[in-house]
């Protein structure tokens, strides 16, 4: 299926039912034909993604979100650059509920990902994380000791 102002339109909900592998394969396509469009095209087509995946259960959202960092890291930098700010950008015109399910899916998602993929990705695309300070040891593996409860005021 093809629409003439934003290129070849993608069929989320079809790669969302697919095999993890198979997945990442058809959203790495996706995105790396997203990245050849103009601006204007690219964030037409981003927008369309965005308000298919993010309406989708939990589970399927949360494939999904990997299946696109994933992506992000197999393209060439200057495609996972041109997709991902055009992503973030339209992702700050979306609706309140859409950007809440993002940020608590891209920072469980997050974990899955090495220090070196959440390292690479923040490069490419400094937002990906959202607002949120660049991935720690102890952020990515959990290694850090968190401070007593009863400490939630002192700085560290």
């Amino acid at each position: 299926m093809t629409d003439d102002r934003s290129g070849p339109a993608h069929d989320w909900e079809a790669i969302a039912s697919l095999d993890r592998e198979a997945q990442v394969a058809a959203v790495t396509a996706a995105y790396a034909a997203i990245a050849r469009q103009d601006e204007e095209a690219r964030r037409t087509s981003l927008a369309s993604a965005i308000e298919s995946v993010y309406r989708m259960p939990d589970g399927q959202l949360i494939s999904m979100t990997e299946a696109r960092l994933r992506a992000w890291l197999a393209l060439p930098d200057e495609d996972a650059a041109a997709v991902g700010n055009s992503f973030e950008a339209v992702m700050d015109g979306m609706p309140a509920d859409i950007a809440m399910r993002r940020v608590t899916v891209v920072q469980s998602v997050a974990f899955k990902l090495s220090n070196e993929e959440l390292a690479h990705l923040q490069r490419i695309v400094p937002r990906v994380l959202g607002d949120s300070p660049p991935a720690t040891v102890s952020m990515a593996k959990g290694t850090g000791k968190p401070k007593p409860w009863w400490k939630f005021w002192a700085r560290n």
